[in-house]
């Protein structure tokens, strides 16, 4: 145990009451004890880990775009997050609940899950996973990142305890130009701007009111002609 740990322990202690007064399943794997994964293929194993449910929505493109060459575990961390996942990824990738951040749980889930590369949807961080993955040679990556300017504030202030996170990470794949200078400024090494997800998951079917609702979130006048131009190069 850590004193990482010794800290979580102190702080689930408090929390208890309120805790135990809301149900929760699947704390065997909350303490690291994975479901039996599909059989591996031989090719290399990716981990994609969301939150709940907004996050696993965004998934939905990039999951089938890797299933065709690797092995894809999605985890994540809400009993609503799971029944997504299941529901969107169940028939072509494994997914398994993400474990609580006490070291000996998340050693004894990478032990099991194996992955090749992880990678956190938006700004999932936790210091003994990362630690663990660093430790064990598994490159980590946050995809369609995001840093607010009030969660920017906080880990600032913490930054001489948080910021060996962010210097963990392989790569930060994230939406805009703001955010990006958010990571550089924490300590992200490599930062790479590749826009936002979610726009790659918006659901156009049937045609009519999902498309309106997103012509009004990208300020698209449907009265006036629209204009796309798009590019074949790398």
């Amino acid at each position: 145990m850590n004193p990482l740990d010794a800290g979580y322990a102190l702080a689930a202690s408090a929390a208890a009451p309120v805790l135990l007064r809301k149900q929760r399943s699947g704390w065997d794997e909350r303490l690291g004890n994975v479901r039996e994964l599909k059989p591996g293929s031989g090719r290399p194993r990716i981990m994609l880990h969301a939150v709940s449910v907004g996050e696993t929505n965004a998934l939905r493109t990039l999951v089938p775009l890797l299933t065709d060459r690797a092995d894809v575990i999605v985890t994540a961390t809400t009993d609503t997050g799971i029944a997504r996942a299941r529901e969107l990824f169940g028939e072509a990738a494994s997914v398994v609940r993400f474990p609580l951040d006490f070291s000996w749980s998340v050693d004894r889930f990478l032990r099991r899950v194996r992955p090749d590369v992880v990678g956190m949807v938006e700004l999932e961080l936790w210091p003994n996973f990362l630690a663990s993955c660093e430790r064990m040679g598994v490159p980590t990556a946050v995809i369609n990142g995001r840093l607010s300017e009030r969660s920017f504030r906080g880990y600032r202030r913490l930054r001489g305890v948080v910021g060996g996170m962010f210097s963990s990470l392989s790569c930060a794949c994230v939406q805009d130009d703001s955010y990006a200078q958010r990571f550089r400024e924490m300590g992200a090494g490599r930062v790479e701007i590749t826009g936002s997800m979610k726009w790659d998951a918006a659901n156009l079917e049937p045609v009519g009111e999902a498309s309106d609702e997103l012509a009004r979130a990208m300020g698209i006048d449907r009265a006036k002609p629209l204009i796309v131009a798009g590019s074949t190069g790398p």
